[in-house]
């Protein structure tokens, strides 16, 4: 008995070391994704992602000749924003505002770092990363 024990403690360890890689990668860095240049762009909420891994807002920009640029603006997870207090209800759909935060490597991204609302209320999603 002792060396199948032996034996499934080393299938275990092997599988373990070939599945690490795999577990590894399944979260990513929002550094890769994102610059550290900081900009603002102004708009109004059309859609709210309010998931996991990374909640997600998309904004429409209409500039003063009237064309229309649509921005996603990711944030942390939906479950880290939870726990701050910040819920749906702080992304309502219509609401024009003005979003900051790091400028993404792909067209038209950002990862949120403050939103000021029309009225001039700022919310920031996650004020220990700021």
């Amino acid at each position: 008995m002792k060396s199948s024990q032996i034996s499934a403690s080393r299938i275990v360890s092997v599988l373990c070391v070939l599945l690490m890689p795999a577990v590894l990668s399944a979260h990513h860095s929002t550094n890769a994704n994102f610059t550290q240049e900081i900009i603002s762009v102004e708009g109004v909420i059309e859609r709210v992602r309010f998931v996991n891994p990374h909640a997600s807002v998309l904004i429409k920009n209409t500039d003063t000749e009237g064309n229309e640029t649509f921005w996603l603006i990711e944030s942390g997870a939906r479950t880290t924003l939870e726990r701050q207090g910040v819920t749906l209800e702080h992304l309502e759909i219509g609401s024009k505002i003005t979003a900051t935060g790091r400028k993404g490597r792909r067209e038209n991204t950002m990862y949120l770092q403050k939103i000021i609302y029309e009225d001039g209320l700022e919310f920031i999603p996650q004020p220990e990363l700021n």
